[in-house]
């Protein structure tokens, strides 16, 4: 059996098929696209880098723009190409879910207190170790922060949707903040990557983890966040740590509750709006099969006994009736034999004495 020859999609197809993808990207989104692409280009040149980067140490100072620009820019190929496939594609497809203003606030909310939070860790590590590497050497760029909030909402659109089938089982749309965590990590860890990108990314998955399942609110209702059991905190971990991690979430979860940070959902439910639903469960139906097939032949036995019990009182019936018919056969045969023999006795006398007198009369005519 030969192998199945490799099918070659022309050039110009791949970009028609690109560019209408764009074309129907809103234009905040572009922008950003376009912003990026720039910076990518403008990083190389080292003065154009050291004005729009950002270190932690230069959050407080004076050059407030760097919170801004400094995520346009970034050195790193793989990271670029990420964020250029979370403004390409991923947009796009969490826009079927989101509105565009609902979307960008929740990059702009990701992007920025991940950027702060990762500054203030660097003061945190500097005042515990006095360690200095985090906060004046390791540049705070990309759109790291916005790349793992695309990664977030594909996951609470799509949780249940098969991304990639392997030997070892498979992965779905709602395994990839952890995937994107993971590979992180080791490209870190082998030198690709800064080890900043690491907090970036787990910073960046829980804050806008947190805002989709407290804080955003609904086009339609008057309720916030995102209550759905697929997107609980343990289901950002694989299967096998779930158990723990639903504990710790809870532990967490209630303490921001005392503090004051998080508030439990409330859903008031108007009871005359609710419309009737026919659900039909199948374990059900069959249990009402089945005794309505035994009532059914339950009826059935019930009748056919009734029909032979009924089919034998109108035999004897109709046996006592010919039964009765016969006495009164009988009987009136005997009463008309009695009778007739009574007349017959009667008669009898009779003729004795009429052949009695006739001798008589006529000795009287002779004389």
């Amino acid at each position: 059996m030969q192998a199945p020859e490799n099918i070659e999609i022309p050039f110009p197809i791949v970009v028609e098929r690109h560019s209408d993808v764009l074309r129907n990207n809103a234009l905040p989104f572009r922008i950003l696209m376009g912003l990026r692409i720039l910076g990518f280009f403008i990083s190389p040149i080292a003065a154009a880098y050291a004005f729009l980067s950002l270190l932690p140490f230069q959050l407080f100072s004076v050059q407030v723009w760097r919170l801004i620009t400094c995520n346009f820019v970034g050195r790193n190929v793989i990271l670029f190409a990420w964020s250029i496939w979370s403004l390409h594609f991923g947009t796009n497809l969490i826009r079927q879910n989101n509105s565009n203003e609902s979307v960008l606030k929740t990059y702009a909310i990701t992007q920025l207190l991940t950027t702060v939070l990762v500054c203030g860790a660097a003061y945190g590590v500097y005042a515990i170790s006095s360690k200095t590497t985090l906060l004046y050497e390791n540049y705070v760029v990309d759109m790291v922060p916005i790349n793992c909030a695309v990664l977030v909402l594909i996951k609470q659109f799509l949780p249940d949707s098969i991304l990639l089938e392997t030997p070892l089982g498979r992965i779905k749309y709602t395994h990839v903040p952890f995937l994107a965590v993971l590979s992180v990590s080791i490209l870190s860890a082998a030198g690709v990557m800064s080890s900043v990108v690491v907090l970036q990314c787990v910073l960046a998955v829980q804050i806008s983890w947190t805002y989709l399942r407290f804080f955003n609110p609904h086009e339609t209702d008057s309720i916030y966040g995102d209550s759905s059991d697929h997107f609980v905190w343990a289901s950002l971990f694989p299967r096998i740590i779930r158990p723990f991690c639903t504990i710790l979430g809870r532990i967490c979860f209630r303490s921001l509750v005392k503090l004051g940070v998080c508030k439990r959902s409330v859903r008031h439910v108007d009871l005359n709006s609710l419309q009737s639903v026919g659900i039909s469960l199948r374990s059900l139906d069959s249990t009402a099969r089945d005794a309505e097939r035994r009532r059914q032949k339950a009826l059935r036995d019930l009748n056919e006994r009734l029909h032979k019990t009924k089919k034998m009182e109108t035999i004897a019936w109709e046996e006592d009736v010919e039964d009765e018919r016969d006495v009164t056969a009988d009987t009136e045969g005997n009463q008309n034999a009695a009778q007739l023999h009574a007349d017959t006795d009667k008669q009898a006398p009779e003729t004795d004495v009429m052949t009695s007198t006739q001798p008589t009369e006529s000795e009287e005519s002779h004389k």
